[in-house]
């Protein structure tokens, strides 16, 4: 706004006019203030009066002092605020015009960024010291004092307690005589601080708790908790817990968790302590991932034996949910037909009569129920490799069908490669690095529906006879042939990303495997020693474990892991548990190879080609059972394998 002084035009802003136009009518009302109604003034000024000479200190004094007293001073007041307002206007006008510019203010919203955390810090001292506290929680023969306020806040339990005229509410006191006394006291901490600790321990009684109290962010946290930690150890008591409230979210959950983990479970104590009922409702489930319909049946048997007197009247109730009819005849012969106490019960009887009859004619006659079958199918991609004669890379690719023992061609890859790695990752294959020309940097991808292999993005550095694993849906390279080098490859943006190294040159040869979300390497150093060494992908650094012993040791080998074990695949055959970290031997395999390549299908290691002392190519294909610690030949390949990379693919593969 413009106000006319002298010859120019000053710029006031729209609230110092306003202050000036209620001074000067401030100014007005009290010059006409007759003398005799100057007690009107005691009520708005007697603030002002007490601070004057004269009055007493309750604020009482005559009209007389009042007017002479008030009026002087009002008057003085408005007086001096308008004329400091009008230089000012008048100093910032003079300023501005120098810039054509006049300054505004502008209104502001402050907030103070640790207002909440102080605030709530306050009040937690407060609680600890017990200030103010004015409700008690007796819970497990202990006192936990809080405020009213903030139970209420934070609990639509003691809103509801609080709201209505209460027992609880006239004491000060509320008896919580079903909950655990930690779990309430972790429930309090959170509520006047906002943090909750989380551990396998607690995080059950808090759930309960937090259920109970009404306070819903927190039991969300715990059965997120839970469904981030599932595990081997603890899905079956989950499954069972989340039969009642709070946990009934769960249930699908942790059911899913045990039929894709059925396997690595039916030795485990948890498994063998379920009941009939548990048992039952998962053995006949068409989503039980059995990998081979034989662990169905060793699911069974070892629930049944484990308290054979009270349980082996379920026998009959049991086998007919195991789909007899697709297990590997092998297996059928030697294993369950030879089981006295399945061929001594007359309805078991009639279920292994049906499947021998159905085993010796596979073709002629199909399953006589609706049964599914449960058995995995299994492929595994050979890529590249080197000619026994001439050491030359090859191109050329198949894949082996481990469920019908049978072979077919794919696409041959772009580039020739040897000592290279191959790995599946997402329905994908990729063949990475290894010896031919300037293949060591690059790296391509087959993709099973366009039925075609690309280049991808190269490495960094050229490597071979190195270990390649999948980790939380990355690639990693490590290591190789004098390399110390570690890369990670994310396939949404087709990039190689540096990761730590190594502790150590890799002098002669390294290989990989992941167990759950850590990276185990084996490598075989100049020295000649092997050592194992374990990278956690989340936490971003390596760590040592034990060393091979020497009289176990290979100067090349297969490297791969299941549950809990890493197992070393060559002329000496050895396993580390990484509960114990201890190394134990393994029987050897039956042919010495040299060249081949080895893979985890299902629960059995399988190897595949390479060749002997005498330079010959091997055919045979041999697989060692996990549970049995046993080597059996069970195939031969139509095709060499030697110094190629392999890979397992689950599932759907187009091969047509």
């Amino acid at each position: 706004m413009l106000l006319g002084l002298s010859d120019r035009s000053l710029y006031i802003p729209a609230y110092c006019l306003s202050l000036l136009v209620y001074l000067d009518g401030q100014l007005e009302k009290l010059c006409r203030i007759p003398m005799g109604n100057s007690f009107r003034l005691y009520s708005v000024c007697a603030n002002v009066c007490n601070a004057q000479e004269g009055l007493t200190q309750e604020g009482q004094c005559t009209p007389a002092q009042i007017c002479c007293l008030c009026l002087k001073h009002h008057i003085s007041f408005y007086s001096n605020l308008g004329q400091s307002i009008s230089q000012a206007i008048i100093s910032n006008n003079l300023v501005a015009g120098s810039t054509g510019e006049a300054e505004q203010f502008f209104a502001e919203k402050c907030k103070n960024p640790d207002y909440s955390n102080a605030f709530l810090d306050s009040l937690n001292k407060m609680r600890i010291n017990r200030e103010n506290c004015d409700f008690a929680l007796e819970v497990g023969g202990e006192t936990i004092y809080a405020h009213r306020l903030v139970l209420t806040i934070a609990s639509p339990y003691f809103a509801a307690l609080f709201k209505n005229d209460t027992k609880e509410k006239a004491t000060g006191l509320v008896k919580l005589e079903d909950n655990d006394v930690s779990a309430v006291k972790t429930i309090v901490e959170y509520i006047y601080s906002g943090e909750l600790p989380l551990t396998e321990e607690n995080v059950q009684s808090i759930c309960t708790t937090s259920d109970y109290l009404q306070i819903e962010w927190v039991k969300s946290e715990c059965l997120e908790f839970l469904k981030r930690n599932l595990n081997a150890t603890n899905c079956l008591q989950l499954r069972t817990i989340a039969e009642k409230s709070p946990f009934e979210e769960l249930y699908e959950c942790s059911r899913n968790y045990i039929l894709a983990n059925f396997v690595i479970l039916i030795d485990k104590k948890e498994w063998l302590e379920q009941t009939f009922e548990v048992i039952e409702d998962l053995i006949k489930d068409d989503k039980l991932l059995v990998h081979r319909e034989e662990n169905a049946y060793k699911g069974v048997m070892n629930w049944i034996k484990y308290d054979l007197t009270k349980r082996q009247n379920y026998l009959a109730k049991l086998t007919r949910h195991v789909r007899l009819t697709y297990v590997r005849t092998e297996f059928l012969r030697d294993h369950i037909l030879t089981e006295i106490m399945l061929t001594s019960d007359p309805q078991c009887n009639q279920f292994l009569n049906k499947a021998f009859r159905y085993q010796l004619t596979p073709r002629a006659h199909g399953p006589s129920s609706a049964q599914r079958n449960r058995n995995g199918k299994f492929l595994v991609v050979f890529a590249g490799g080197a000619d026994i004669t001439t050491d030359t890379a090859h191109r050329n690719c198949k894949v082996y069908d481990s469920t019908d023992n049978n072979m077919s061609p794919i696409p041959d890859m772009l580039d020739c490669r040897s000592a290279h790695s191959v790995i599946s990752l997402n329905g994908k294959v990729y063949s990475v690095g290894g010896c031919c020309d300037d293949t060591g940097k690059t790296a391509e991808c087959y993709d099973p529906v366009g039925k075609k292999w690309t280049h991808i993005a190269p490495m960094s550095a050229g490597r071979y006879d190195f270990g390649i694993c999948a980790c939380d849906n990355l690639m990693y390279a490590i290591g190789g042939c004098s390399r110390s080098s570690v890369e990670s490859y994310n396939a949404a943006t087709n990039t190689w990303y540096t990761c730590p190294d190594i502790p150590f040159a890799v002098n002669l040869f390294c290989r990989a495997a992941v167990i759950r979300h850590s990276i185990y390497s084996l490598n075989r150093r100049s020295n000649g020693i092997t050592s194992c060494i374990r990278f956690d992908s989340r936490e971003g650094r390596w760590h040592n474990l034990n060393e091979m012993p020497w009289r176990l040791t290979n100067d090349s080998f297969e490297f791969m892991s299941y549950d809990n074990s890493l197992f070393s695949i060559g002329r000496n055959c050895s396993r580390l548990d990484i509960r114990t970290n201890k190394w134990e031997a393994m029987p050897s395999m039956l042919f010495e190879r040299f060249g081949y390549s080895a893979a985890i299908i299902a629960e059995d290691v399988y190897v595949f080609g390479g060749t002997g002392t005498d330079r010959d190519y091997i055919n045979s294909i041999e697989r060692y059972n996990i549970h049995t610690n046993e080597w059996t030949v069970v195939d031969s390949l139509e095709t060499e394998v030697y110094w190629g990379g392999a890979a397992v693919i689950s599932g759907d593969f187009n091969l047509n």
